[in-house]
């Protein structure tokens, strides 16, 4: 490039003005012409193989990692589609959760307030949080969308029911996001009652159930009282419930018999 620009200062300023060289370059012309388109396109080439080794140097790392990033973008899109394939098909899409937290945590009041359950704000905003994490507590929201015509229906679950009930006869619960530590939570509670009272000291199962509600401030009715105890039992926690005597009569009917008989041979005329 140099020498171009040399070459034309040169022309320019000295030989345009001398005839001789001028007659000697109209002549060779061609040639000249030549040789210059040879030198810029020489100089050019060296200038795009210089800028390509650069911006192989400096695009390369950088295409690399976009592609890198778009990669683990593309799966996680991916995982996502497939867990929204996931649940379309394991809850139909007419049932499914709204996805709006605000509307979720409605669901739940509404419930909390038609049931008693006694949640508190910040229960209830655990429970919404844990429903965009874990299914168990996304169903359960799910399930309070539904209408039931007494709570007990609400208790009826293939999973999950012994979380209902201690959600409901409990006045003070304690809630966890994570469900394996809920379940823990309800094992404990149930199992502190059942542990506490000598169930086989009352007559009855109703007598046994009114004697844990007086006691513990709980809501237990013989329903969620049983679905307690076959939790327990279920997770290796065995109490024996009250017994229920029959009442024997066949002896005091003896003794009334004997007594009127007894009476009656004592009496004259007889």
């Amino acid at each position: 490039m140099g020498f171009i620009v040399f070459f034309l200062i040169w022309y320019f300023a000295y030989a345009r003005n001398n005839p001789k060289l001028f007659d000697k370059i109209r002549r060779h012309k061609v040639m000249i012409g030549i040789i210059i388109a040879g030198l810029v396109f020489s100089n050019t080439s060296s200038t795009l193989l210089g800028l390509s080794v650069i911006l192989a140097t400096i695009g390369l790392p950088i295409y690399i990692i976009f592609k890198a990033i778009k990669g683990i973008a593309g799966g996680e899109k991916q995982e996502a589609k497939e867990a929204r394939r996931a649940r379309d098909e394991a809850i139909p899409r007419s049932e499914q959760l709204p996805n709006a937290v605000p509307k979720r945590i409605r669901i739940v009041e509404k419930f909390n307030n038609k049931y008693n359950l006694n949640l508190t704000s910040s229960q209830i905003q655990t429970i919404v949080d844990a429903s965009y994490i874990s299914t168990d507590w996304e169903y359960l929201i799910l399930s309070m969308q539904k209408e039931y015509q007494t709570i007990h229906q609400w208790f009826k679950a293939p999973i999950g029911g012994w979380l209902r009930v201690y959600l409901k006869v409990f006045n003070v619960q304690t809630v966890s996001s994570d469900m394996a530590q809920q379940k823990r939570i309800c094992l404990d509670s149930f199992d502190q009652i059942f542990r506490s009272i000598d169930l086989s000291d009352y007559n009855t199962p109703a007598w046994d159930i009114s004697h844990v509600n007086n006691t513990y401030m709980t809501n237990f009715d013989d329903i969620s009282f049983m679905i307690a105890y076959r939790f327990l039992e279920s997770n290796g926690h065995k109490y024996n419930l009250g017994e229920v005597e029959i009442l024997k009569t066949d002896d005091e009917l003896s003794k009334l018999r004997k007594k009127y008989d007894e009476e009656a041979q004592g009496m004259p005329g007889i």
